[in-house]
């Protein structure tokens, strides 16, 4: 009586390892270069002393071609942006008028899910520690599309994280 019990537990423990989704041993590495264009983001904000929960998404048609994420074949790296600044809250411009820029990296690795960014020599900072190395989890990573979670920044009280998504126009 106790076979088909045993039985019927193997089987449905050998079901559930196939079923698993392994975390990222999908993502191969080189499928990260190129120019991906932000096309949405998701802002979650957790208060905590109060546990209150807000949630925004924003859309492409928050993004403009600024806004992108390039990667290059050498392991250099450069963000852009437009000059809005999102929150939980709502979508600003800084000081009323859109300044936008670039963040440049020396180099970026992947490694299972991890993506690791250097900041760049910052040569206004003679002297000083540069920033970084920055390291963010891949949630997605396929010929054209792209999903980034930030470590979870805790400011004012607040814990944000945010998940932003990207695709490569070919």
């Amino acid at each position: 009586m106790k076979a088909p019990y045993a039985l019927i537990i193997v089987v449905a423990l050998t079901a559930c390892l196939f079923a698993c989704n392994k975390g990222g041993s999908d993502i191969n590495p080189n499928d990260i270069v190129g120019k991906w264009y932000e096309n949405k983001l998701n802002i979650k904000q957790q208060t905590i002393g109060t546990g209150a929960v807000a949630d925004t998404t924003y859309l492409s048609s928050n993004f403009t071609a600024w806004d992108y994420f390039q990667f290059n074949s050498d392991a250099t790296a450069v963000i852009s942006n437009d000059g809005a600044i999102f929150s939980v809250n709502g979508k600003s411009i800084a000081n009323g008028s859109p300044t936008g820029g670039q963040l440049y990296f020396r180099s970026y690795s992947v490694k299972g899910q991890v993506l690791t960014l250097q900041v760049g020599f910052i040569p206004t900072c003679l002297g000083c520690s540069q920033p970084g190395p920055f390291t963010e989890t891949i949630l997605r990573l396929d010929a054209g599309n792209l999903v980034i979670q930030a470590p979870p920044d805790t400011v004012n009280n607040n814990i944000t994280t945010t998940v932003t998504y990207y695709t490569k126009v070919q």
